[in-house]
């Protein structure tokens, strides 16, 4: 699988589990128009992050270890700081609810467990294979 077809995948998957958050919001918060706008934010803000680590990464490979390792890092802060600044605004407005605002930035890394993590057979089955005694 290509790298373009990983992250549409992984679009998709966020796509399908946020509207699963909103409906399930529909019936559970009070207020669902800002727990959508919140939804809705926060899932952009986390694909813009995950679109800034892939074009971080993929410049990293490109440069010496030292030079690659100072990016990333510098990198790594400045997505650090974005996502605070996105629940420092989700709490100080009024249209944007935090929880939604929180679903959505941990909905992509949830959808990136499933489909890398959970896939794998060959995972679970070091996990579950029995200790061979000596």
């Amino acid at each position: 699988m290509s790298v373009k077809e990983t992250q549409v995948n992984i679009l998709i998957g966020a796509l399908l589990l946020n509207g699963f958050f909103g409906v399930v919001g529909f019936f559970v918060v009070e207020d669902y128009f800002p727990y959508l706008g919140g939804i809705l934010f926060g899932v952009i803000i986390a694909l813009l992050n995950f679109r800034l680590l892939f074009l971080t990464l993929d410049r990293a490979v490109k440069m010496p270890p030292a030079k690659a390792q100072a990016y990333a890092t510098s990198r790594y802060f400045i997505r650090y700081v974005i996502t605070g600044v996105v629940v420092y605004v989700s709490i100080r407005a009024q249209h944007i609810n935090v929880l939604g605002t929180i679903l959505g930035l941990i909905s992509l890394k949830l959808v990136i467990f499933k489909t890398q993590l959970f896939n794998s057979k060959a995972y679970f089955k070091n996990i579950f294979k029995r200790k061979e005694e000596k």
